[in-house]
């Protein structure tokens, strides 16, 4: 078990002529939570796992002859579960830190706390997506999406989202030429926030959490049956915990939920084999070190560090 790490005042910055602080932002924006359904059947109730059948087709009809009895067809259903889990992260900052430190320290460590949960969720429902049942290999082309649409084999007027990295969207544009709409174009009809464009109505949206062949085709209009759900049995907690005797204040946050793919046949994993690049982040920002050296003035020409002289005598303070 890693042992906890305390946020001191050599930590902080001392208030030099400084900038205001950025704050750590994730390197990949969240996109995956925003398709998935919000299941709170467990929500204050007990129990930890929830069981959801699905009913198998009984088949099509038959031809039958004149006063041949029809044959009966009998349900059947099956049926999967999903478990709930608990996420955490937590903070710690001492008070020395916080009266000698510059900007928001307190403000930015509780904003940090919320993003990573937020961002573990987003890549816990992107974990379940990789589940996806259904794949195909294709060319990032027009027909190569066409091929990856057949793959549905139904004619359902579900609206669809392509997620994908940035390598493969920026190579999709360039090959769909007129068939391509910017995302500017849909206005309302955008299905998701960040739409980068549209080809043959499918909807794009980049993520640099995925690798750079790599891509999910997710029906949207699920109704009640999406193709993600998120169960939720609690939602994201905060709590404050104040440690007088170390003056210390340790910030904690906890969430109970679990995703799950709720309807396969809504997803298919695409894998374009003609896309070569960089692998998937996980969303964390890199570390940034501490440098003060200064490289943007000469030293010779920094301010208070050129020689002074006065009038015109060239002279200079004091010399007779």
């Amino acid at each position: 078990m890693m042992a906890d790490k305390v946020t001191y005042s050599q930590d902080m910055l001392d208030p030099q002529v400084l900038a205001d602080m950025i704050p750590a932002e994730l390197t990949a924006q969240m996109k995956f939570t925003g398709l998935a359904a919000v299941d709170s059947t467990l929500e204050g109730r007990p129990g930890t796992t929830v069981e959801f059948p699905a009913w198998n087709y009984i088949g099509d009809a038959q031809d039958i002859k004149e006063g041949e009895p029809i044959e009966t067809s009998s349900l059947t259903y099956g049926s999967k579960a999903a478990t709930i889990k608990e996420i955490g992260k937590g903070g710690s900052i001492t008070d020395q830190a916080l009266l000698t430190g510059y900007g928001d320290p307190y403000g930015e460590l509780s904003s940090q706390i919320a993003k990573a949960m937020a961002n573990k969720v987003d890549n816990d429902v992107l974990a379940t997506l990789k589940g996806a049942t259904q794949n195909v290999t294709v060319t990032a082309t027009v027909d190569g999406i066409q091929d990856a649409l057949d793959i549905y084999n139904d004619e359902d007027d579900s609206r669809i989202v392509l997620l994908v990295s940035p390598k493969a969207a920026g190579q999709l544009r360039l090959k769909a030429g007129k068939d391509w709409l910017r995302g500017t174009q849909l206005g309302s009809d955008a299905l998701t926030k960040g739409v980068y464009g549209d080809i043959l109505g499918v909807q794009l949206v980049r993520s640099r959490k995925l690798d750079a062949n790599e891509a999910y085709l997710v029906k949207v209009d699920g109704g009640n049956k999406p193709a993600i759900k998120l169960m939720m049995k609690r939602g994201v907690k905060v709590e404050p915990d104040r440690v007088p005797k170390l003056r210390r204040t340790d910030i904690y946050a906890t969430s109970y939920y679990a995703p799950y793919l709720y309807d396969p046949t809504k997803v298919v994993k695409v894998t374009f084999s003609d896309v070569t690049g960089k692998s998937g982040t996980t969303g964390a920002p890199d570390n940034k070190e501490v440098d003060n050296t200064v490289t943007n003035v000469d030293e010779d020409k920094r301010i208070g560090k050129q020689k002074k002289t006065t009038g015109t005598t060239g002279k200079k303070p004091g010399e007779v």
